[in-house]
């Protein structure tokens, strides 16, 4: 019994050693992981320390500079030289020590509304600029100088020499020879009147200046003074210089048939005077328009029309006179009628005869100073349905809708949508590109 009470109790204090050698153990475990721990972020605070060090030392020694190719960004080299590619000079590589402070967002935004970049800026600015109007325009004739030729007297046209339209005619050139019963009369009572009073010119004045009336020149009066019997034929003469063109000619119409032009007149097309008909008296025969009375029709744009004055100086040239300048004023602006453009009438003589109805000009007219804001026209761009321009806000141009108005030379007017003080990017077709059009 004794010895199984000493077997007992020896069992009993092998278990309390086991358990108190597992406690240990547990403790020296935990403590071995606080340790581990502690060294770890020691050891991280240790590398984040020297990391940051290193990194000032980096950013206070001067950076090593590098030479690259502009042809060839592979090659790049720690001295000046030249590429072994292409031979060209090795320039600088300039490292940027500032990077802007770019997100995701900034990058991935429309190129219509957001860009990336460095170009120059410009601010608004209120001038007060001399303003010129550009406006196309046309020559037209002056249609209050175009004169109908009607018929003097009746009879048979022998023959016509008004061949076709726009036919040259200058003053005292024959137009057509006619048989005319009714011109027998007058001429034979003046030739009486002479033969009946041949020292009394003061007798025959009023016969003569009838037959001056009725279109005979004055060579053909003097040759009836020499005549014993008259004839029934007679030639008639013009008394202006002008352009041959029919009798319902309208010159406010005629240049509005595209192509219409003196030059593009094909001979043979007539204007109704031929050989053979027969006229009567006060039957309208062509018009004669001047060749050296012109007008100029301007085409203006309606939101500028109010700015133009009768009297205002235009300056206009033509593609066909080597970029001669001819100058004159406003006559007439043609009330509003709803459209895109007005008509501006300009009334002028071309005295040296080069200019030619139909052909295109382009005009300048001068209206004065305006005040206003203004931005050079590059740094506008039509987006479409909108005009804007690209508003500098920190490291990226903000694409910003604005209301323009009228141009001043490379300058346009900026009428609302734009603070005074903003910077707006100088070029403005640099920051787009075909997507930035589509919205």
């Amino acid at each position: 019994m004794k010895s199984m009470h000493l077997v007992t109790h020896s069992v009993q204090i092998m278990k309390k050693r086991k358990i108190l050698l597992l406690n240990n153990l547990f403790f020296l475990t935990l403590l071995l992981i606080q340790i581990s721990v502690i060294g770890g972020i020691v050891s991280c605070t240790g590398k984040k320390m020297n990391a940051h060090d290193s990194q000032n030392k980096l950013e206070n020694e001067p950076a090593k500079k590098q030479f690259v190719c502009s042809m060839h960004p592979q090659v790049v080299q720690d001295k000046p030289g030249d590429c072994p590619l292409c031979g060209m000079s090795l320039i600088e590589k300039i490292v940027d020590k500032n990077p802007a402070d770019i997100t995701l967002n900034d990058v991935v935004l429309p190129v219509n509304e957001s860009v990336l970049s460095t170009i120059t800026t410009v601010n608004a600015v209120q001038e007060n600029l001399p303003l010129t109007i550009e406006t196309p325009g046309i020559i037209n004739f002056d249609s209050r100088k175009i004169r109908l030729i009607s018929a003097r007297f009746g009879g048979l046209i022998e023959k016509s020499y008004v061949k076709f339209q726009f036919q040259r005619i200058r003053k005292g050139q024959k137009i057509y020879d006619i048989y005319c019963p009714d011109i027998y009369t007058e001429k034979w009572n003046y030739i009486k009147s002479i033969q009946t009073y041949p020292d009394k010119d003061e007798l025959t004045v009023e016969a003569r200046e009838w037959l001056k009336q009725l279109g005979l020149t004055k060579a053909q009066i003097e040759s009836l003074k020499r005549s014993v019997k008259p004839d029934y034929h007679l030639s008639v003469y013009s008394d202006a210089d002008g352009y041959v063109v029919p009798a319902d000619f309208d010159a406010e119409k005629y240049f509005s048939t595209e192509g219409n032009t003196i030059n593009n007149q094909k001979e043979g097309k007539g204007v109704g005077l031929n050989d053979g008909i027969t006229i009567e008296t006060g039957t309208p025969l062509f018009k004669l328009v001047d060749i050296k009375s012109l007008r100029a029709d301007l085409k203006v744009k309606t939101e500028e029309i109010g700015l133009l004055r009768k009297g205002q100086k235009v300056i206009f040239s033509t593609n066909a006179t080597s970029g001669k300048k001819f100058e004159a004023i406003i006559s007439q602006i043609e009330p509003l009628n709803g459209g895109v453009f007005q008509l501006v009438k300009v009334f002028f003589t071309d005295k040296d005869g080069v200019l030619i109805p139909g052909r295109q000009i382009q005009a300048n007219v001068l209206t004065g100073n305006h005040k206003s804001v203004w931005l050079p026209e590059t740094t506008v761009v039509n987006m479409g349905q909108r005009t804007s321009v690209f508003v500098k806000q920190e490291n990226k141009f903000m694409a910003t809708v604005i209301k323009t108005g009228i141009h001043s030379g490379n300058k346009i007017e900026i009428v609302s949508g734009l603070n005074q003080n903003s910077k707006v990017a100088l070029n403005a077709s640099l920051l787009i590109d075909s997507d930035g059009l589509i919205k």
